[in-house]
């Protein structure tokens, strides 16, 4: 039994020698815990089978000094091992409350136990000899003292088993079966060590079992719990990835598919033969790829569904170049490509309307034009007029329909060949195949989108632009611009709502910048000259009044006739200086006439934009006042088309201007709308009757009967009559026979510089 024993111990050391080498050798956390557990279990084993061949009794209590040391020792760090083992908390446990009345308590009975070598007063010993006297071993004696390391080394047991449950019930599933059987085999151990205080063993029996607890520490130290863990962990991140993970044998079978590889493939034996035949099509297609690395997006239909994936195959080699796992991952891109997708159209397209935005329509059309250079194309510009008014009266949500209604009508013609564009917030743009282009579809859509807002009795007016593309290699971009050019030459023209770009408009846009360009400094400089077209009196031919004409005299161009210059000016919103510059002339002759006692009226013209330009009522009367003049000899022309743009505004300032004692002549009767409301609604002085009747049908008796009758209504509203264009003497004594008041015409002279008049006329005669 003793030989046995001894044998056992001696194969207890040399294991647990061993056992601390490899936990150094590991070098992990852990690795200085388990090497200390191994080391005090196998200085425990080692002292107590030393006293066994020790006859000295001093040298057996300082074996038996150092085995109890030892042994507290390995409960300490068991202690320390449950709680690193399962990394409770990053809080250092070994500077607990707790840890720290154990090491005082420990450091107490370890001088104790040195000072029992000599006093022998917590533990005694004896020898038990073999009947020839041998030592056999040392019989121990115990003390009221060694009760205290007794109950010491209890209460470490119940600590450490506590914690060892406690532990284990708390947490996760891979480590409570790990800690359990680490408290039995501990349980086991103090049980066993236990024992000796009931029964007379003659020899330690607990350390024969220190050998097991150290090889399970090692053991769940660095292979079992490792390993069972990284399994585990790997099986718990596969599972829950949000991407497929198929493993393959060397060999190409298939052994492992997550839940987001089964949801594609399908569960159980038919999911990895699935998962095995999508690897075989993958290895026919790109077989010399199959051996390295691969990736590659398919699409895979998934429970009906057509899905996108990035998929990637990754062949696992050891040291020696030797096949050993494969694996395939499928990363689902479905919805972050429908995200890019959706990106792009956003990037790409209006929002409101869905068409093309301005700088992918230019990108596209040029597209178009280079993939199809044999076929001819129209570039087609719309502009839907004074829109923002539209949003004013109406709101934004009836402007928003507007301008979607216009982008169905323009792209209603569908061609793979064809663009349409938003440009701005209310022009558009497409460009279509010449084979699909009607113009007729054009006038319609335009009288659709026009007729949009008739409930609001509103109707728009949209113009379009068309420009036949001869260079498909020129910008898009000046394409447009020459399409949008055509617009600008027939804005205001009612009747006509859609043409063709030709290189005249380039010309009179060319010209038209040039005057808007050169308009400031002109008339800083003077350029602008003041003509007056004499007025006759029917009666006796006499001169009444002039009308002021406007001139522009260049220093290169010599002089520019009005038909060039005043329509841009009104359309680029410059007419309004023009127009106070002149009225401002005709005041300064007028104060000067009156200087020199000549009676002459002159009559001026007030255009549209004038009215929100300035305060007509506040310049007229600020300017007869600073030049001292009758209001009655400055005369206000306004054409009756001026008045329908705004009948209430702008006949209530009229009405304050003919009270202050301007005299307010209608400009054009019969060119217009010649609505009797105009007659009706603002109180006019003078009715100047427009000389497109004297020349209509070669002045037919029809236009005879129908001057005559306007000459008599407005006798009878008791205005004056002026008529202008008059150009012969068959026309002057019809118009004296209808009792019409005034002449002006080339009968009796052409617009007079202002020399020429005065000269002609300061005598108040007929010259």
């Amino acid at each position: 039994m003793r030989s046995l024993y001894i044998a056992w111990n001696a194969i207890s050391v040399a294991t647990l020698a061993v056992f601390t080498w490899i936990s150094l050798k590991k070098k992990t956390r852990l690795s200085p815990i388990v090497a200390t557990l191994c080391a005090l279990a196998g200085m425990c084993v080692l002292s107590y089978t030393t006293l066994l061949f020790v006859p000295n009794k001093r040298a057996a209590l300082t074996l038996f000094s150092i085995y109890y040391i030892c042994d507290m020792g390995v409960l300490g760090v068991i202690y320390i091992f449950a709680i690193s083992i399962a990394e409770i908390s990053k809080r250092n446990s070994t500077k607990s409350v707790g840890a720290r009345v154990f090491y005082i308590f420990a450091g107490l009975i370890s001088l104790a136990l040195i000072a029992n070598i000599w006093t022998e007063s917590v533990i005694g010993i004896e020898p038990v000899l073999f009947k020839n006297g041998w030592l056999n071993y040392w019989k121990q004696n115990y003390t009221w003292q060694s009760y205290i390391f007794v109950g010491f080394q209890t209460v470490m047991v119940c600590v450490i088993l506590a914690t060892l449950l406690k532990r284990a019930f708390k947490l996760p599933t891979f480590y409570k079966s790990k800690f359990i059987t680490l408290a039995s085999s501990f349980a086991l151990v103090a049980t066993v060590n236990s024992s000796a205080l009931f029964f007379p063993f003659k020899y330690e029996l607990s350390i024969t079992l220190y050998v097991f607890l150290a090889a399970y520490a090692v053991q769940i130290s660095f292979w079992g719990i490792n390993e069972s863990l990284l399994n585990t962990m790997i099986s718990l991140v596969s599972e829950n990835i949000r991407y497929a993970v198929v493993c393959f044998a060397s060999r190409g079978r298939c052994f492992y598919l997550n839940r987001e590889a089964r949801n594609i493939f399908g569960y159980g034996n038919s999911g990895l033969a699935a998962a095995e035949g999508y690897r075989d099509k993958l290895l026919s297609q790109y077989p010399e790829k199959m051996f390295g690395f691969l990736t590659l997006t398919q699409s895979l239909q998934v429970n009906s569904v057509t899905r996108t994936f990035d998929c990637e195959y990754k062949i696992l080699k050891d040291k020696k170049n030797r096949n050993v796992v494969s694996y395939l991952k499928l990363v689902d891109t479905t919805q972050e490509l429908k995200r890019l997708e959706e990106e792009k159209i956003r990037s790409e397209r209006d929002p409101l309307t869905g068409l093309y935005n301005r700088s992918t329509f230019f990108k596209r059309a040029a597209e178009i034009l280079r993939a199809n250079r044999s076929d001819d194309f129209y570039l087609i510009a719309t502009n839907i007029m004074d829109f923002k008014i539209v949003n004013s009266l109406f709101g934004e949500p009836v402007g928003d329909e507007v301008l979607k209604l216009q982008a169905a009508l323009l792209s209603s013609t569908a061609s793979p060949n064809a663009a349409f564009g938003r440009l701005t917030a209310d022009k558009f743009a497409a460009l279509l195949p010449k084979e699909l282009f009607d113009m007729e579809t054009i006038r319609k859509n335009n009288e659709t989108l026009r007729q949009s807002l008739a409930k609001y009795n509103y109707k728009l007016q949209n113009y379009t632009g068309v420009y036949e593309i001869a260079d498909k290699y020129e910008n898009v971009k000046t394409m447009y611009d020459k399409a949008a050019m055509t617009i600008e030459d027939i804005r205001g023209n009612m009747e006509t709502v859609a043409a063709f770009y030709d290189s005249s408009i380039m010309d009179r846009q060319i010209r038209d910048k040039r005057i808007v360009s050169e308009f400031d400094d002109a008339l800083e400089n003077g350029q602008f000259v003041m003509y007056l077209q004499p007025q006759i009196n029917a009666s006796d031919e006499r001169i009444v009044g002039a009308e002021a004409l406007v001139r522009w005299i260049t220093p290169d161009r010599g002089t520019v006739a009005p038909m060039d210059f005043i329509p841009v000016l009104e359309k680029s919103g410059l007419i309004h200086k023009l127009d106070q510059y002149m009225w401002e002339e005709a005041a300064k002759k007028l104060a000067e006439w009156k200087a020199r006692a000549i009676d002459m009226y002159i009559s001026i013209n007030i255009s549209a934009k004038d009215f929100y330009y300035c305060d007509i009522y506040k310049f007229f009367t600020e300017l007869v006042e600073r030049y001292d003049i009758s209001p009655k000899n400055l005369k206000i022309e306004i054409t009756e088309t001026v008045l329908m743009q705004d009948m209430n505004a702008h006949g209530s300032v009229l009405q304050k201007l003919s009270d202050y004692g301007f005299t307010i002549e209608m400009d054009d009767f019969g060119s217009g709308y010649s609505s009797l409301n105009t007659l009706k609604n603002v109180e006019m002085n003078t009715l100047k009757i427009d000389m497109g009747f004297l020349r209509a049908s070669n002045f037919s008796q029809k236009v005879k009967d129908i001057i005559s009758s306007i000459i008599s209504m407005s006798k009878t509203l008791g205005m004056t009559v002026v008529t202008e264009g008059v150009e012969t003497e068959d026309q002057v004594k019809f118009l004296r026979q209808a009792s019409c008041d005034i002449f002006q015409g080339f009968y009796f002279s052409k617009p007079l510089s202002i020399g020429e008049f005065e000269k002609k006329y300061c005598d108040g005669g007929t010259k």
